[in-house]
């Protein structure tokens, strides 16, 4: 089905995903499970891509850098963000109820004008998705996207198993 997908606002990049990972949250969400149902909705969480567009304020990304989305993404600004001992940003912690953009409160999803909800702040089972610049890490050009895609959720979670 064909999904518009605007373009990044502030602080925001917009990623063409070139390869993605089905993990058993993904399907534990889509059954609703344990959790208020959030429907229409992109899911995805682990995949690799290359930054398509960048919105305004964001000066550490550009178009044509490899990257993988972070569900659990850092800020910078916040106390959690600066200590040594966090990773649980105040603002872009995983909230699987959230279902929008933190900038303005709006999905950046939508078919023929009717909003459809985002996931954990990434998802990318789409050709492209607009993440908050905090939710992206770039990586070396060199690392295969279809191998690395399953560390942006197996390392940050620290459930990855050799």
């Amino acid at each position: 089905e064909e999904v518009e997908v605007a373009p990044p606002q502030a602080m925001e990049v917009r990623v063409k995903i070139l390869f993605t990972s089905l993990c058993h949250t993904d399907v534990y969400f889509w059954e609703a499970k344990g959790q208020t149902p959030m429907f229409p909705r992109i899911f995805g969480h682990e995949a690799g891509g290359i930054v398509e567009s960048v919105g305004e304020g964001v000066t550490e990304l550009a178009p044509g850098d490899h990257v993988l989305p972070v569900f659990t993404g850092e800020c910078k600004e916040c106390p959690h963000c600066k200590s040594a001992e966090s990773n649980m940003c105040d603002l872009l912690r995983i909230n699987t109820d959230r279902g929008v953009m933190i900038g303005d409160g709006k999905s950046r999803f939508s078919i023929d004008g009717k909003p459809i909800y985002h996931f954990v702040g990434t998802s990318t089972f789409s050709e492209y998705t607009v993440m908050h610049v905090g939710c992206v890490a770039k990586i070396n050009p060199e690392a295969p996207l279809d191998k690395v895609c399953v560390l942006s959720c197996g390392i940050s979670t620290g459930k990855l198993i050799s």
